[in-house]
């Protein structure tokens, strides 16, 4: 005879089982930023008949540092992938592979180096000068130049402009509320009068409605679409449009906020860094305006 439930004990049980399923697939999920990685670890092993796996992995970290030269920052992301990929298509529990773990402290241990002391200077996205990028912004039409001084202005990310809504503006108190997803948070960014009246412009001469992407596509017939375009196609826009990444922007921003005199903790307001140390060792460290007042 069938064992009978009560309703309780059954929706319990239900429930249980959706969280179990629930954590299986998400404990296999890998990062879209990881795809790409992954895919060359693949071709690599099919262009030297290996099979994916441990030793394949090692093989592949080793060429990376002595054969291809990259940078060792590629280099630690490319060992996150490649570790995340085995451990969800091959069940590799890397806390018990001590040995394997040994060597790639050993491969890293390269980067020490004197001949691969190149390999370890990291030079980010550069600073324009704004006064010069504010003059080109100034020509570009309508959509271009809301879009282009809503991310100057802000000093977002591509993931975060790609997200922003009409809805995300305040208008009346110049701002913008930005979900900041590297920090799983919402950020209010101000806005000067010039930001706000160009979005203004922008979303009257397209009719946006409140719901629709700041971003969205524009298609050659000048028709709008309200779509999350993708980080890419973001940055492919910003190339063709002002020939600058978003990084470029960002820098150039929390440089000329610095110049002006804003402290660190004015800037982090504005940029989202919740550290000031990362913004000081990454996107300050000391501008050469500033050096340059001093010769």
């Amino acid at each position: 005879m069938a064992e009978i439930l009560p309703v309780n004990q059954f929706k319990n049980r239900k429930r249980y089982t959706e969280r179990e399923n629930f954590v299986q697939e998400r404990s296999k999920k890998i990062s879209n930023g990881y795809k790409s990685d992954i895919k060359q670890y693949q071709e690599y092993c099919s262009s030297t008949g290996q099979p994916e796996g441990l030793e394949s992995m090692l093989d592949y970290l080793y060429i990376s540092i002595v054969d291809q030269r990259v940078k060792k920052n590629t280099w630690e992301k490319r060992l996150s992938a490649v570790k995340r990929h085995l451990t969800v298509t091959n069940n590799m529990d890397f806390e018990k592979e001590r040995d394997v773990l040994k060597e790639v402290s050993f491969i890293r241990s390269l980067y020490d180096d004197e001949e691969n002391k190149s390999l370890i200077r990291v030079k980010g996205k550069q600073r324009v000068d704004k006064d010069d990028l504010m003059t080109l912004i100034e020509t570009l039409p309508i959509r271009e130049k809301a879009i282009c001084l809503v991310n100057l202005v802000t000093a977002s990310r591509p993931s975060e402009m790609v997200a922003i809504k009409i809805h995300d503006f305040d208008f009346d108190d110049n701002s913008v509320s930005i979900y900041m997803k590297k920090q799983k948070a919402w950020f209010d960014k101000r806005l000067n009068q010039l930001t706000v009246k160009a979005v203004k412009d922008y979303k009257a001469k397209y009719n946006l409605k409140e719901d629709d992407y700041l971003v969205g596509r524009v298609y050659k017939n000048g028709k709008y679409e309200s779509t999350k375009v993708s980080t890419e196609a973001y940055r492919k826009f910003l190339t063709r449009t002002i020939g600058l990444t978003a990084y470029n922007l960002r820098k150039t921003q929390v440089s000329s906020m610095h110049e002006k005199g804003a402290d660190l903790v004015t800037i982090t307001k504005q940029t989202g860094h919740t550290s000031t140390q990362t913004l000081s060792e990454h996107y300050l460290n000391v501008s050469d305006k500033t050096v340059d007042k001093f010769l």
